[in-house]
């Protein structure tokens, strides 16, 4: 289904609510807007100016607590946007239902730019989770009005920078996230620290966030097996399985593990899929997205093309379909000469990785 464009410059992220029933679209235009789903369609119901710069990830709030979206941006700043609605008369005096969205800032004074944000589980309140890409970690509670300040200290999770982070939805485990990291090679690091010691570590673990001293804080709880980049993961619903699903774009292509938990402290690791791999340098996934259902899986990638005067980057998105146990290419939507004439941007580092 195409969607008309309302956006007047680039689309920088997409985010759906819980239900998938609504999403939210964030442009370079500054502009936010919001479709609902309306007998089997997509309708515009809300459009705003967002006052922070360029948006860089959007997310919905558990609907627990209303209708919350946040929206991280280049300029290091994080812009809380919450639906109120009120009666107000037409100018028959008639009285109709209007939607407002009461903005306001979430003061932060790390001054590295953002690679991620997500909102907690439900479970200890509403939490914002924003991760950095030095690798730090921060938790933001909520209190009166949304007010949110920062919950605890600053936590290291990946020493060579966070790209994503994802949370367990399941409402029998623990609250749990996982996050996705830069390699050995990365850049980032060596930016700031000319001596620094590169170590080899793992890319993709799982943290639990507990309280420690009346503060909340994360703990690692489990590492997979991958020591290349993660450039995006995503903790599937779990739709009543007895299992887990991760999936996660590296440079080998997209992948999926399946895993269980065994008891408080263990997980049992139980089929690791690999989708569409090529290990191609000139082919690289870069986002990743699972239906509500976990059967339809999207993969955005970046290809590079070179000829004797210029190096053309261009973007395909494949949707893959789980049919009898297998992940079967549905569509191909190519994207054309999205970027010109520059680097790819996977290949640049970190702090200044725009997607």
């Amino acid at each position: 289904m195409l969607i008309e464009p309302f956006h007047q410059d680039t689309i920088q992220d997409i985010a759906f609510n819980q239900n998938c029933s609504r999403f939210a679209i964030a442009s370079s235009d500054q502009t936010l807007r919001i479709l609902n789903k309306v007998d089997g369609k997509w309708e515009k119901s809300s459009e705003f100016k967002f006052s922070c710069s360029i948006a860089w990830k959007v997310k919905w709030a558990d609907p627990k607590f209303g209708q919350l979206i946040a929206i991280s941006s280049q300029s290091k700043a994080i812009q809380i946007c919450e639906e109120k609605k009120q009666y107000q008369e037409n100018l028959n005096g008639q009285k109709q239902i209007i939607t407002l969205w009461k903005q306001r800032s979430l003061t932060l004074e790390k001054s590295e730019l953002i690679a991620d944000i997500y909102f907690g589980s439900k479970s200890n309140g509403l939490l914002l989770v924003i991760a950095y890409v030095d690798g730090i970690v921060q938790v933001h509670r909520a209190y009166e009005n949304n007010q949110f300040r920062l919950e605890g200290e600053e936590i290291t999770i990946m020493p060579y920078g966070i790209r994503a982070l994802s949370w367990n939805q399941a409402p029998s485990d623990k609250d749990m996230s996982i996050f996705a990291g830069n390699d050995e090679k990365s850049r980032y690091l060596k930016l700031k620290h000319d001596n620094y010691n590169l170590q080899r570590i793992k890319t993709l673990s799982i943290w639990v966030l507990s309280h420690e001293t009346q503060k909340l804080t994360f703990t690692k709880f489990f590492e997979f097996d991958e020591e290349k980049t993660v450039y995006d993961a995503q903790w599937a619903n779990q739709n009543g399985k007895t299992y887990h699903q991760i999936a996660f774009a590296t440079q080998e292509g997209a992948k999926i593990w399946q895993f269980r938990f065994i008891g408080e402290s263990q997980v049992e690791k139980q089929n690791l899929i690999l989708i569409n791999l090529d290990s191609s340098p000139s082919c690289l996934p870069y986002r990743v997205q699972l239906n509500s259902l976990a059967n339809l899986l999207t993969v955005s990638y970046e290809l590079i093309a070179n000829d004797e005067q210029q190096q053309t980057t261009t973007r395909d998105v494949k949707v893959f379909q789980l049919l009898n146990g297998n992940w079967i290419i549905k569509t191909i939507t190519p994207e054309p000469n999205l970027i010109k004439d520059i680097q790819s941007l996977l290949s640049l580092p970190s702090v200044q990785l725009i997607q």
